[in-house]
């Protein structure tokens, strides 16, 4: 009888470890995932508020991935796929721009961002759920106008920009995303 002692003792103490290791995840022993872990890729479909927010939090990193430390941010919004981006900004600052924008969805979407000044204008494709926002190099001077098509009916998803002034030193690669410089 005395040998079992020591046995019943280690199962138990085996016992309250997996039972404190469950806890500590979140989630009820013999009831894996439990609903409520925390995971790094979005939901298939937002339910509420709670969604809603880590998507605008995601969007807000990758934005902030692609910002330089000479930024100074002279505009920024948020708006949901469902309405799109449709808006014109000034370019009053003789310092060039960067245009940051960031989507983020559910599930799997690509959006068209149409950039325009004047007559130039130029389309690209961002991918939703990226961890790098999509960033553009806008020349100071004329406003120029940023849109995407709206997904209209009941899509999910948000889109976040920012309009940064840079030093000239941080424009990489293309000075104009707008006319576009291949040669």
């Amino acid at each position: 009888m005395r040998a079992r002692r020591p046995l019943i003792f280690i199962l138990l103490l085996s016992v309250a470890a997996l039972t404190g290791a469950c806890a500590e995840q979140g989630r009820e022993p013999d009831q894996p995932g439990n609903g409520k872990s925390k995971s790094t890729s979005p939901p298939l479909t937002w339910d509420g508020k709670e969604d809603v927010e880590e998507a605008m939090q995601r969007a807000a990193r990758a934005l902030n991935t692609v910002e330089s430390e000479s930024a100074f941010r002279e505009d920024s919004g948020t708006t949901t796929l469902a309405k799109g981006l449709s808006r014109t900004f000034k370019t009053q600052s003789q310092k060039p721009y960067t245009f940051d924008i960031s989507c983020q969805t559910p599930s799997a979407h690509t959006l068209t961002l149409t950039l325009m000044r004047g007559d130039a204008a130029n389309e690209w494709d961002v991918e939703c759920g990226d961890r790098e926002a999509d960033q553009f190099n806008i020349p100071a001077g004329t406003p120029f106008t940023a849109r995407t098509t709206p997904a209209g009916g009941q899509a999910e998803g948000i889109i976040s920009w920012r309009l940064n002034t840079i030093g000239a030193e941080d424009v990489q690669d293309c000075t104009d995303d707008i006319t576009g410089c291949e040669s």
